[in-house]
């Protein structure tokens, strides 16, 4: 990271210090207080990375990139309001008193500090990796292959409108119930399948950094979109994998357009609030044609900031698990770690395999057996085995991405590290609902990666080494 990098992270952590404390003091009472004091805690914890001159990062650093990604952007979503505002409602704490609240809060954030603190010392006890130098494998036909991706994730589009009676009632799926749509009644194998189509352009851009100059790629990745959220109606399944292709750009060329990341901050909050009146739209309507969505890209804008601020309070997974456990609810002991074993069995297979936390937590804390709310990965390791599951889990978990840094070091060139390293740092946190969709969505980026490398007969052709 560049000097002006770090002192602008580091300024925007202090500006957010800055700027609620006056209405920390302006509410005069001492359970505001304390939530500012763990918010002040919270935020020099994520400056740490930045205040050490001698250590120099870049922003794709695994250990930089989870404070940047989970924490600066947590804080951007939503949990700076709480300093201001305090916390006076929670849906799974409907009969506590605003100052138990507050102090509630207080705790999540002086526990997210001291998860950081854990974190950075994993990191820096594990031994320094050696990792060897793989060889790196030639991709063929990368454009043709996309295209034959792309005509794959269309068929998944097309059964699902043979079987729920046309693309319009695909479009409407959004409005109606999770458990009524035609991916409930016949199995989500046709939406998987519509969903693969988004991969193919990053694979393309992972063997051949030039494709981002043809504009088939552009093409490819604009109907890849499209397929995927008409059939899943998923507002993350039409950004991530923008923010994913562009992670991946500016790791190849070393740079990053700070413009172009802006633009994409305003263009995905539009995105996260339009597609959300959409949505909104479909539930008052009977068919397509009466789908009328309101307001424009500003009116979209802040309903995207405001429902993010609703997860960081009043519906804040973690803060259901602090205010419940082990008073009302008891420790799960391990329970929701015993589900990733088993995360690619279908539960229509085994209706009684292990709950991974966010189901655990919807089901046990929020009395909502038909929906998944995550408690984080601070919540999470938490309910298991209390503050010494905070501890092990990001001791554990900073020694990880030690590695994970290693890894890349050494075969940054290499399609598959790359692939991996880029889903690692976007999907995998230490927690099991991050887990299960880490692997959902990176174990079918590489069969991708490895159709465009893998020769027919089975056989792969490496770059001549250097």
């Amino acid at each position: 990271m560049t000097v002006a990098e770090r002192v602008a992270l580091v300024g925007l952590l202090a500006l957010m210090g800055f700027m609620t404390m006056p209405f920390a003091i302006a509410a005069e009472a001492s359970s505001r207080l304390l939530l500012y004091g763990g918010f002040v805690a919270y935020l020099f914890a994520l400056s740490v990375p930045f205040i050490f001159r001698q250590w120099t990062p870049g922003v794709f650093h695994p250990l930089v990139f989870y404070v940047v990604w989970v924490g600066i952007q947590g804080l951007l979503r939503g949990e700076m309001a709480l300093p201001v505002t305090g916390l006076d409602y929670h849906r799974a704490l409907s009969g506590s008193a605003a100052l138990d609240l507050n102090a509630l809060v207080a705790e999540s954030f002086l526990l997210d500090a001291a998860a950081l603190v854990f974190l950075y010392t994993g990191y820096l006890l594990a031994p320094n990796f050696r990792v060897p130098r793989l060889a790196v494998p030639v991709a063929r036909w990368p454009a043709v292959k996309s295209i034959i991706w792309l005509g794959i994730a269309g068929l998944g589009v097309v059964m699902l409108a043979t079987i729920g009676g046309g693309l319009d009632q695909v479009l409407m799926q959004r409005g109606i119930a999770s458990d009524q749509r035609i991916g409930a009644q016949v199995g989500g194998q046709w939406g998987f399948l519509a969903g693969t189509g988004v991969v193919a352009p990053l694979v393309w851009l992972v063997c051949d950094r030039r494709a981002v100059r043809n504009p088939l790629f552009w093409a490819i990745l604009a109907a890849a979109l499209v397929i995927k959220f008409a059939a899943t109606g998923s507002r993350g399944g039409a950004i991530v994998p923008l923010i994913i292709i562009g992670a991946v750009y500016v790791l190849q060329s070393r740079n990053i357009p700070y413009s172009v990341v802006l633009t994409g901050i305003i263009v995905a909050l539009v995105l996260v609030g339009g597609l959300g009146q959409y949505r909104q739209a479909t539930m008052d309507a009977e068919n397509l044609g009466g789908v009328a969505v309101q307001g424009g890209p500003m009116q979209w804008m802040g309903q995207a900031v405001n429902e993010m601020e609703g997860g960081a309070g009043e519906n804040n997974g973690q803060l259901a698990v602090l205010g419940k456990v082990p008073t009302q609810v008891p420790y799960l002991l391990g329970e929701s770690y015993l589900s990733i074993p088993f995360v690619f069995v279908p539960s229509a297979v085994w209706g009684d395999k292990p709950d991974a936390a966010g189901k655990l937590n919807a089901t046990r804390v929020y009395g909502n057996p038909l929906n998944a709310i995550p408690p984080k990965a601070v919540g999470e390791a938490y309910w298991n085995f209390s503050y010494v599951g905070v501890v092990f889990v990001f001791m554990l978990y900073g020694a990880s991405l030690k590695a994970l840094a290693a890894m890349f070091r050494a075969n940054s060139n290499h399609p598959i590290i790359l692939v991996l390293f880029v889903y690692v740092l976007f999907y995998l946190q230490p927690h099991t609902p991050s887990i299960y969709g880490f692997f959902h969505a990176a174990v079918p980026a590489v069969f991708i990666l490895l159709s465009f490398l893998v020769r027919v007969d089975g056989r792969m052709r490496f770059q001549d080494p250097a």
